[in-house]
């Protein structure tokens, strides 16, 4: 197998555009390389970050395959060569899995990219454009990804500030089960916004924003009906119906004040007060109200920092698990030619006798290889007395 990866490690943004295909041009591509003589079969990934083409052929693969890629784009090979990372044999299977089980992300461990792969294999599979290389390496692959994001908490163990409210807000339980209705004061900045993004990803949630009069730009696009935009100066009008307010601002003033709140709470009912900013944001005397929770930058940084120890080691527990299985996928590899040469290797071992052939294979490999191979045999009288 080989791949000509163009991503984020390497290549700039205008480069990763051009190479940010849609699914017509894939299907375009998928048809173009199967006609080149040289190349078996070929699966085209396409995310965010990264373009990668994945084909299976003769040793000659690998060049036709960027000959056609410069080709498909009417681009001067030579003249984007420098962004492109090449992998062949073990090397493309490795960094196959690395994808697939995230370790090759910008997030380490994100498993947004395991559905990204599976449907890449599975676009080429309907256009009948994977071989059995690349449908045993992509299987085992996805298999491993799997186990990982199943027996490993490395996914599900967030190192982000945004990430980290916005699981807060989905954690956050109501007695009576109705949507839950967050504030999100300095939603127009890249904090604010990032954290917006993340609440609205799940339902029965409404956001309402606050945007300062003399600011109008907004950077977030707020068709969706979840969102409803309020002016700064009438946040607390809205005080008693949140069940959760976020402030995440830049400002040097409080944007909640103890003295402020508490005769705006008509409503006796649980709250979550969320301050992200430094310096703070709520008046530390909100914690003093009835019925109120307020959680601090320095809670998040804590959270951070456990959530980067577990991530730690349970990055290793699923390091050992892609490794299991990439040596199961090369191995299967390396065994599957021999497949087709059972009946001449049993016809040739027959003529032979037993010691004549370990002499012969002691006089031909090196003392490494001896070693490897006398294990081996050792293994094979263990597993044949089990029989």
């Amino acid at each position: 197998m080989y791949c000509v990866s163009i991503s984020h490690k390497k290549a700039p943004v205008n480069i990763r555009e051009k190479f940010a295909l849609t699914e017509q041009e894939k299907d375009a591509l998928i048809k173009r390389l199967k006609q080149n003589p040289e190349i078996s079969g070929c699966v085209v990934l396409c995310t965010c970050n990264r373009s990668e083409i994945y084909i299976s052929g003769n040793k000659h693969a690998l060049g036709e395959l960027q000959k056609e890629m410069a080709a498909f784009k009417n681009l001067v090979l030579k003249e984007i060569l420098k962004y492109l990372n090449l992998y062949s044999g073990e090397q493309a299977i490795t960094h196959l899995f690395k994808v697939c089980c995230g370790f090759d992300s910008m997030v380490l461990g994100e498993d947004e990219i395991l559905g990204q792969v599976r449907n890449a294999y599975q676009f080429s599979l309907e256009r009948d454009s994977a071989d059995y290389e690349l449908n045993v390496l992509f299987q085992r692959a996805l298999a491993a990804a799997k186990r990982i994001k199943t027996d490993t908490k490395l996914s599900r163990t967030p190192l982000s500030i945004a990430t980290l409210v916005a699981n807060e807000v989905f954690h956050f339980t109501k007695e009576d089960n109705t949507e839950k209705k967050v504030m999100v004061i300095g939603m127009s900045g890249k904090m604010g916004s990032t954290i917006t993004k993340n609440i609205l990803s799940k339902p029965g949630i409404q956001v309402i924003g606050t945007v300062r009069s003399h600011k109008p730009e907004f950077i977030m696009d707020v068709k969706s009906d979840q969102i409803r935009l309020v002016d700064y100066q009438d946040r607390y009008l809205y005080m008693d119906d949140m069940d959760i307010v976020v402030s995440a601002t830049s400002g040097p003033h409080y944007t909640v004040t103890g003295e402020a709140l508490r005769p705006v709470l008509k409503t006796n009912k649980k709250r979550l007060f969320m301050d992200v900013a430094v310096p703070i944001d709520m008046d530390p005397e909100i914690r003093n109200i009835e019925g109120l929770s307020l959680y601090d930058i320095d809670y998040f940084e804590t959270l951070s920092r456990n959530n980067t120890e577990i991530k730690t080691r349970e990055l290793d527990r699923a390091k050992a698990i892609m490794e299991e299985d990439l040596d199961g996928a090369v191995k299967e590899m390396m065994f599957h030619p021999y497949i087709r040469e059972m009946g001449e290797i049993r016809k040739l071992l027959e003529e032979k006798r037993p010691d004549t052939i370990l002499y012969q294979i002691r006089d031909h490999v090196s003392s490494e290889d001896l070693k490897v191979i006398l294990r081996t045999l050792d293994g094979l009288k263990v597993w044949l007395k089990e029989e």
